[in-house]
C-alpha cells in the first residue's frame, strides 16, 4: 500500500502545543536547588554520570535502529539518537507517562530521510511496544524483589504488582496477536465504525494504523531475530539505568544497601507512570518516601530526586534544541550529509 509522507505541518503544531507545558514544567522545577546540588558534586562525578547516561541513550536509540534496519531503512545511529532525544524532550515536558514525542519521531524521520509514513509509524510503534513491555516487566520484577524485604513489605501491598503486570500484558498480547496474524487495532476500528467515519482524518489515521500493523506482523514473521535482539537491548538499557542510579546514590554519599537502592529505584520508575510532565512532584515524593522507609532523612530523597530532575531537564532541553535545529535546516540537507 502506498502512503504519503507525514505532513510536516503537524510537527510545528506539536511544538506550539508543547510550549505552555514546557514553560510550566520549568517554572515548577526547582532549578536553584538543582544548581546547588550539582555544585556539591565533583566534576569527575558529573562527567561519569553524564557518560553513563549517554551510553544509555545510545543503547535505547540502537533498539530503534535495529527495528528500522530490519524494515530496510538504513538510518545512521547519530540521526536516530538525535530524533530519540527530540522525542524525549517533547514527552518529558508534556503530560502522560513518557508519551507524546512519538509524532515528532515520525515527522523527523519522514522529513529528513526517504522513509514512508507507514514505515516510520511502524518502527516507532514497535519500538514503543517493546519499551513499554520490558519497562513494566522489569518494574514488576523490582516490586517482587522489594516485597521480599522488610522495608518493601512495609510500603508496598503484596498485590500492588498486579495492575502493573496487567499493563505489561497489553503490549505482550498485541505482539502475540500480530505474530499470529491477528490485528487488534484493525479489529477495534471495524467494531467502532471508524473505517466509515465521516471525518477524513479519522479514516486516514485508522488506515495508517492498519497498515502499520500489517508491516509489523510481516517483520515479526520474516525477521524474529531482530525482535529478540531489540528485547535484549531493552534489558541492557535497564541494566544501565539501574547502574546509573546506583552510582548516583554513592556519589551523593548515601550509605544504603544494594537491596535498598533497588527498592528506591523501583519507586522512582513507578513515579514516571503518573500522568504528569516528567512525573513532576510524584518523583520527588516517591524518593522522599523511599528514603524515609529505609530510615534516612527526607533530605536524602530530595537530593536524589533533584539529581534525576537535573539529568532529565538537561536531556529534555538538549532534545528540544536538536529538534529546533533540525526544523531550521532546509529540507533534504540532512539527507545529503548521510
Amino acid at each position: 500500500m502506498k502512503s504519503k509522507r507525514f505532513s510536516f505541518k503537524w510537527i510545528w503544531l506539536l511544538w506550539l502545543a508543547a510550549i505552555p507545558l514546557f514553560v510550566w514544567s520549568l517554572k515548577t522545577t526547582p532549578l536553584k536547588e538543582i544548581y546547588r546540588l550539582l555544585g556539591n558534586l565533583h566534576l569527575a562525578q558529573i562527567l561519569v554520570l553524564a557518560g553513563v547516561n549517554l551510553l544509555i541513550l545510545l543503547v535505547i536509540s540502537f533498539r530503534w535502529q535495529i527495528i528500522l534496519h530490519a524494515m530496510g531503512e538504513k538510518i545512521p545511529l547519530n540521526r536516530v539518537l538525535s530524533y530519540r532525544l527530540t522525542s524525549f524532550g517533547v514527552s518529558y515536558f508534556t503530560p502522560g507517562p513518557q508519551f507524546g514525542g512519538e509524532p515528532a519521531q515520525v515527522a523527523l524521520l519522514t522529513r529528513n530521510h526517504a522513509v514512508q509514513t507507514v514505515s516510520a509509524v511502524s518502527s516507532v510503534y514497535l519500538d514503543k511496544l517493546l519499551e513499554l513491555l520490558v519497562n513494566l516487566l522489569v518494574i514488576v520484577g523490582g516490586m517482587f524483589f522489594a516485597l521480599s524485604t522488610d522495608f518493601g513489605r512495609a510500603v508496598l501491598n503484596r498485590n500492588d504488582w498486579i495492575p502493573v503486570l496487567g499493563l505489561g500484558l497489553i503490549p505482550a498480547a498485541h505482539l502475540v496477536g500480530l505474530r499470529t496474524k491477528h490485528y487488534p487495532l484493525q479489529w477495534l476500528a471495524e467494531k467502532s465504525g471508524s473505517l466509515q467515519s465521516m471525518r477524513t482524518w479519522i479514516r486516514k489515521l485508522v488506515n495508517l494504523a492498519a497498515e502499520a500493523e500489517y508491516q509489523i506482523a510481516a517483520l515479526l514473521e520474516r525477521n524474529p531475530k531482530s525482535l529478540l535482539l531489540a528485547i535484549l537491548v531493552s534489558f541492557l538499557s535497564w541494566a544501565g539505568m539501574i547502574f546509573e542510579y546506583f552510582i548516583a546514590v554513592r556519589f551523593l554519599g548515601m550509605q544504603i544497601s544494594d537491596a535498598q537502592i533497588i527498592f528506591a529505584f523501583v519507586l522512582s520508575r513507578l513515579a514516571f507512570l503518573a500522568p504528569m510532565p516528567g512525573g513532576l512532584g510524584v518523583l520527588e515524593a516517591s524518593q522522599v518516601f523511599a528514603m524515609q522507609a529505609i530510615g534516612l532523612p527526607a533530605a536524602s530523597g530530595l537530593a536524589l530526586s533533584l539529581w534525576m530532575r537535573a539529568r532529565d531537564v538537561l536531556i529534555g532541553l538538549a532534545g528540544l534544541g536538536l529538534g529546533g535545529w533540525t526544523l531550521a535546516r532546509p529540507l533534504g540537507s540532512l539527507q545529503k550529509e548521510v
